[in-house]
């Protein structure tokens, strides 16, 4: 998340953490549900895919206009949607990584 310049609240409103970050400011420790380890284990690929769709990190905080972010940023349609929106994400990503490749030839 500090490499993709997400500030920690986003970060624990991604993995669907209930609470919020204490008045210490300090990040909280808490185990995974099933569902949080679901969508964490998307993030290592995304970060994958972003380098071969030649897309800096902060393309996920953009706002983008087409499907399926509808207007959000893909970082917000992640923390709204769960482990599918970060496969959409991861999805899209792919589809950009695979066209500029084949515009390349």
């Amino acid at each position: 998340m500090q490499r993709w310049g997400v500030p920690d609240a986003q970060a624990l409103a991604l993995v669907g953490y209930p609470g919020k970050l204490p008045k210490s400011g300090k990040r909280p420790r808490f185990r995974f549900s099933t569902r949080q380890q679901r969508l964490t284990a998307y993030l290592p690929e995304l970060d994958a895919a972003l380098d071969a769709a030649g897309k800096p990190p902060d393309w996920l905080r953009r706002r983008t206009r087409g499907a399926p972010f509808a207007g959000k940023s893909p970082l917000e349609h992640m923390i709204a949607g769960g482990p599918d929106a970060a496969a959409a994400v991861l999805r899209t990503l792919h589809r950009i990584a695979l066209r500029t490749a084949l515009t390349q030839t």
